[in-house]
């Protein structure tokens, strides 16, 4: 095995990715700090092939800072419908009013502005800053995580050895190639499982390689709490009654049916969040409407919505 020597790995990514990289993902296109943010912030818990048709319809409707000014936060919502972790859509809201605000309206260049903004972290801004501005940067999302923690064998996650090792390899000279090599080096050849290190171009660089063992970083567990939630669905004339409740803790700003708490009896869905199981009934009623402020909402209006999944399925494609 050659000796690791960080500065090559770099260039090595780099090379791998102008020949195999995945070069027709939308936001590698018409590259701007406002493309790499939005499509930072919708990957963050998202699948790649997901997040394609989402950061497609959101680019249509809102191509860049300009166009997104006037944008409420429920029209951002709107866009967001299925996407889950709702509070991405929220960060972008607060953001844009902020670069509105305090930036002219033009993206910061510096880290310490970019990432004083809502809903970016040090991983995000060195993605802006390195891919829309060509400044040296790392990133450390989970595929970087994993690739860094076999070519040096890394069997536990130490923040600060991680970024230190993720700025040691950095192809200064391509950036752009580097940074999405080293996302596709983790997402198409260092699997969790039978990683395809004959196609690797840094194998010989790689100490898991070396000892034919592949570490993975353990993930932290998280203890979930279990709720019981009963939905009533108010129908009238082909449109369900929806209404916007700010007290559970999560589904902030989404348009939900009338909820209340019950005792853990006929659950026809559970969804899983973050931190906790929610077991979910509904009933339907006609004339009980609450004393709440809502609005009345058909199956297609509700597809143009924020609302949370399993309501969004039981409503359009169950209603």
């Amino acid at each position: 095995m050659a000796p690791i020597q960080e500065t090559k790995i770099g260039s090595k990514i780099s090379n791998w990715y102008a020949l195999n990289g995945r070069k027709n993902l939308p936001w590698r296109e018409n590259i701007t700090p406002y493309r790499v943010w939005i499509s930072e912030i919708m990957l963050q818990q998202t699948q790649v092939n997901t997040a394609i048709d989402y950061f497609n319809r959101f680019m249509k409707k809102y191509p860049d800072l300009a166009a997104i000014k006037e944008a409420s936060e429920d029209d951002i919502y709107s866009l967001w419908s299925g996407l889950g972790y709702y509070r991405r859509a929220s960060y972008i809201y607060k953001a844009k009013e902020l670069i509105h605000k305090d930036f002219s309206g033009k993206m910061p260049e510096s880290y310490e502005d970019i990432i004083s903004l809502p809903g970016i972290g040090k991983s995000t801004a060195g993605a802006i800053l390195s891919i829309a501005f060509n400044k040296p940067y790392p990133i450390l999302d989970a595929n970087v995580k994993k690739v860094l923690s076999r070519i040096f064998y890394k069997e536990a996650f130490e923040e600060k050895s991680f970024w230190a090792l993720s700025e040691k390899i950095l192809d200064k000279n391509n950036l752009f190639k580097f940074q999405q090599g080293v996302m596709d080096l983790g997402s198409q050849l260092c699997l969790p499982k039978n990683p395809k290190c004959t196609s690797c171009p840094v194998n010989n660089n790689c100490l898991a390689n070396n000892k034919g063992k592949y570490p993975l970083i353990a993930k932290k567990k998280i203890k979930k709490t279990s709720e019981y939630l009963r939905f009533n669905l108010i129908k009238q004339k082909n449109k369900y009654f929806l209404t916007k409740n700010n007290t559970l803790g999560y589904w902030k700003n989404l348009w939900i049916p009338p909820v209340e708490h019950h005792e853990p009896s006929n659950i026809d869905v559970v969804h899983n969040l973050s931190h906790r199981k929610l077991n979910i009934s509904f009933f339907e009623s006609k004339n009980n409407l609450p004393k709440i402020e809502g609005k009345w909402f058909s199956p297609e209006e509700i597809k143009k919505i924020a609302t949370p999944k399993p309501i969004f399925d039981r409503l359009v494609n169950n209603g």
